[in-house]
């Protein structure tokens, strides 16, 4: 296992998510894996260069303070299994819903997460 200092962390697929905001009328971005964070800028590349620096700043500060540290999901983790709880009432819309498509219950759904995932990005 990689010792954990600096490095190590930075090079972690950390999840940067930049919107703009009318309210602010800025460009504001977080890190997900990390709590309490957010900067603005007036453009993306700003926005991407100051949560950079967030990211050195809260290792290196955690890191001198022996403070746990987020780390990012890992895709190997997982397995594609879930198991979703619904209504009786959802249930049977879902099975209708899936039938008229000509799909699966399973099927029906992934495609549905797969489309509210992609609006995100």
């Amino acid at each position: 296992m990689p010792k954990k200092n600096l490095d190590y962390y930075l090079n972690l697929p950390y999840t940067f998510i930049i919107d703009w905001s009318d309210v602010d009328s800025c460009f504001l971005g977080s890190i997900v894996e990390l709590e309490r964070n957010m900067t603005c800028g007036q453009t993306r590349e700003e926005v991407l260069s100051n949560l950079k620096e967030a990211l050195v700043s809260y290792v290196t500060t955690s890191l001198e303070n022996d403070m746990e540290i987020p780390e990012p999901l890992n895709i190997k983790d997982f397995k594609g299994s879930i198991t979703y709880r619904t209504s009786q009432e959802r249930h049977y819309r879902l099975a209708k819903q899936a039938k008229f498509y000509g799909k699966s219950i399973n099927a029906f759904i992934d495609e549905a997460v797969a489309e509210k995932l992609e609006m995100r990005n």
